[in-house]
């Protein structure tokens, strides 16, 4: 086995900044963007007030794809289930005409992977992600920007096979938009710019990441839209390790997503819910999730 798949299997990570599928390219296969976690609605701010909400995830992949596409590990299998609850709330605070929020996210994983040299599993606390957004309704365009940022707090040591946590910092400027008409056609996207700090303990620094989620649905009821969800991400920039390209090439990766979503709106609570299926992956793992995401006002 090449050390690049050794490493891959002893520094798969679920970091969950927003409860991740967790095995992208960068480091041991993962980071912390939590592509799929959006989708309907993704530029609509709330009114003011406190708000919860409620993620799970559960994510399965059979295969490790190569910078050709190609499984490249034997016996390859990965799952995480994750649970993760955002904090949010929405000021009366205006900058520039547009409505502030903040934010704050944490979460608990459980993971297990498993090749043909041997199995692991993994259960803990992941990294807590804290932000503020700012938006603005311009009739029906509804669009925001926001920040993340990524503190390295969740189970972390580089000598385990699994870790729930990432060891380094990251920095996400977002811009976010909805588009909604009055004939009830939706049309929202979530797009991420994500730059990591080195890992210390490693020596790593993994490459910048575009992404974003995107929604298009239409409502079939009056409290029910049915439509479809998914993702698509991009590593842009090389991972480096002691100053040097990860595997020769950078070891950048790429994958799409896509899956029919619903969303149900409950008086004041919402629920989506989504199936997505991941395809032409490189660099990293190749799979299905599933996804539910409640929101509640307080």
């Amino acid at each position: 086995m090449t050390t690049l798949k050794k490493r891959i299997l002893v520094g798969l990570v679920a970091l969950a900044a927003a409860l991740s599928q967790s095995a992208i390219a960068t480091e041991g296969g993962g980071d912390n963007i939590g592509q799929g976690s959006e989708g309907f609605f993704a530029g609509m701010l709330p009114e003011p007030g406190w708000y919860g909400v409620l993620y799970t995830n559960y994510y399965h992949a059979s295969r490790f794809n190569d910078s050709h596409g190609k499984s490249s590990i034997p016996g390859f299998n990965f799952s995480a289930e994750v649970l993760a609850a955002r904090l949010f709330y929405m000021s009366n605070l205006k900058v520039a005409g547009g409505r502030v929020g903040a934010f704050a996210i944490g979460n608990v994983a459980s993971l297990q992977s498993s090749s043909a040299s041997g199995k692991d599993h993994r259960n803990g606390v992941g990294d807590v992600t804290v932000g503020s957004t700012v938006g603005w309704d311009v009739g029906a365009f509804h669009p925001l920007v926001a920040v993340d940022i990524v503190l390295p707090v969740g189970g972390y040591d580089m000598a385990r096979g699994l870790n729930t946590g990432g060891n380094y910092y990251s920095f996400r400027p977002i811009v976010a938009f909805t588009y909604l008409p009055t004939n009830g056609l939706e049309v929202s996207a979530k797009i991420t710019y994500t730059f990591n700090v080195r890992n210390a303990d490693t020596d790593y620094r993994s490459g910048q990441i575009f992404h974003f989620d995107y929604s298009v649905s239409y409502p079939v009821a009056k409290d029910l839209r049915l439509g479809v969800n998914g993702y698509y991400v991009n590593q842009t920039t090389d991972d480096y390790q002691h100053g040097m390209p990860v595997d020769g090439d950078g070891f950048r990766g790429r994958v799409a997503a896509i899956g029919p979503a619903a969303h149900y709106q409950f008086g004041k609570v919402g629920l989506d819910l989504k199936v997505l299926k991941e395809f032409a992956a490189r660099n990293r793992t190749e799979g299905a999730s599933v996804w539910a995401k409640v929101v509640v006002p307080f």
